[in-house]
């Protein structure tokens, strides 16, 4: 599987994320794009952290990995459309875990992310982030589009999520995600767990629409 994956190697690479400055050229926000998309399926729909509408019997948990290209198309295309028809009329409980598919655990964009998330604005970060994966790969996941992005986000306050993003609890957050992907044993694919009060199902190697949508409805 391709990927396109900018590993944190320890708290130098933090401390440069943290340390963003918009270069000579001037800031680049106007390359990010989808953001009215985004705000579309994701804007008022209650977050806290990883998590995505309100309490409900069903948990999807989504494991993915944002900085890999298939797995940002398998988000959009199959994802996206379960966050409509499930989250906002509050029947299922969406959780997302940075389920990091190269050696290292953590990426600075699942990082990234989880920084937006102390503001419940997580699933917007990560949903902008992948629909600019190419825009972030053509500039190696620096940390300026990392900024950009943050910038895109709607109501996100980037001084505070400069700050957390360099919290060592905001990368122990990434890192309790990838223990438990390796608790469950999952493949390296995009995979969901359905679980209810009805019993809990995994589904690995990318689940398609039909086969997460037929596990909500065995466990109803």
């Amino acid at each position: 599987m391709p990927r396109a994956l900018l590993l944190v190697g320890g708290g130098a690479l933090i401390a440069a994320i943290v340390s963003i400055a918009v270069g000579e050229g001037g800031p680049r926000a106007e390359e990010i794009g989808g953001v009215n998309e985004v705000q579309r399926i994701f804007g008022g729909i209650a977050q806290e952290g990883a998590a995505l509408g309100e309490d409900a019997e069903i948990t999807v948990s989504v494991f993915n990995d944002i900085q890999c290209e298939p797995c940002a198309d398998y988000q959009i295309e199959v994802i996206d459309p379960l966050v409509e028809e499930y989250a906002r009329s509050g029947e299922v409980r969406f959780e997302f875990r940075h389920f990091s598919l190269a050696p290292n655990d953590t990426t600075v964009a699942a990082i990234a992310a989880e920084a937006a998330g102390e503001q419940e604005r997580q699933w917007q970060y990560l949903d902008t982030f992948v629909r600019n994966l190419d825009v972030a790969i053509s500039r190696d996941v620096d940390e300026e589009v990392l900024r950009e992005v943050a910038e895109a986000v709607p109501q996100l306050e980037v001084d505070q999520w400069e700050e957390d993003l360099g919290s060592p609890e905001t990368e122990e957050l990434v890192r309790e995600d990838a223990m438990l992907a390796a608790e469950l044993e999952l493949p390296a694919d995009p995979a969901v767990v359905v679980d209810a009060p009805g019993g809990q199902r995994e589904l690995i190697e990318s689940p398609s629409i039909e086969q997460i949508e037929a596990a909500i409805a065995e466990v109803r």
